[in-house]
């Protein structure tokens, strides 16, 4: 999808549950992703991460500046050549999965003083060089034109793509990461975040919101954002009007958020 550049400043970054792997190239300084346990982990400079179902917390470092760009789902394995369920919850550096005399090229070429259009030439000049461009036919790239068939029975998908239902659910798995019920859940969410930032909410409208986005009940729908998102609806919409700066990836405009993240064109 569209190239991102972003600069942090030793703040703290609250990100939800994604099912689109992404590369990730630090020009300068770094993040620390925040464990279980309260440890930090500090991520390689250059690094493909892998699908994640669970909300993450990371800190950067100051006068952080990061280049990344997101594989639309069920695309990882034409562009790299790697399944997303090797990397589910994971990430990889770089150098382990690409020619490494490219990389170390990109890295030094990123260590000279630059305006960020250069960084971003390079960047994408490593891209072309280095993923798998050719037009081919899969199931990833089918089931994201045939989006809007993802909440139909698992029998009328598999009907559709003219697989039995034990392949379709193990294809998805290799090519998202994640089983069909776990894309079905992302997608969910995701349409339904999409909804809530569109408008004001009020308390009173999330059962409304919740029966029209495919929940069973209001109850069900906090339990998947909790999930997802790591708080509740309401909740999360109150910290995307604040001004908490960990929140930042909510408050992209409607129309850069459609560029960067969401993969229907």
């Amino acid at each position: 999808m569209h190239i991102m550049v972003l600069n942090l400043d030793a703040c703290e970054s609250h990100l939800p549950a994604a099912l689109s792997p992404k590369l990730v190239l630090f020009v300068r300084g770094g993040v620390s992703v925040v464990q279980a346990d309260g440890t930090l982990v500090r991520r390689p400079r250059f690094l493909l991460s892998g699908p994640y179902m669970a909300p993450r917390r990371s800190i950067s470092n100051p006068d952080t500046m990061s280049i990344s760009v997101m594989f639309r789902p069920g695309l990882l394995q034409e562009g790299l050549g790697i399944s997303s369920a090797d990397i589910n919850s994971r990430f990889l550096q770089m150098r382990d999965i690409a020619d490494s005399s490219r990389v170390d090229q990109l890295l030094s070429d990123m260590d000279e003083e630059r305006p960020i259009a250069e960084y971003v030439r390079l960047f994408q000049e490593f891209l072309l060089a280095t993923l798998n461009l050719s037009h081919k036919k899969s199931i990833g790239a089918a089931f994201l034109a045939a989006h809007q068939k993802m909440f139909m029975p698992l029998i009328d998908i598999a009907l559709y793509f003219g697989v039995g239902e034990r392949q379709l659910e193990r294809r998805v798995r290799q090519v998202f990461g994640v089983t069909l019920r776990e894309v079905r859940h992302m997608s969910r969410f995701a349409l339904t975040l999409q909804h809530l930032l569109k408008q004001p909410v009020a308390w009173g409208d999330l059962t409304h919101i919740a029966h029209e986005s495919g929940y069973y009940d209001q109850a069900h729908m906090h339990r998947e954002f909790v999930e997802m998102s790591g708080l509740p609806p309401i909740q999360l919409l109150q910290k995307i009007a604040s001004d908490d700066p960990a929140y930042w990836a909510y408050r992209v405009t409607p129309a850069d958020f459609q560029k960067l993240f969401i993969p229907v064109d």
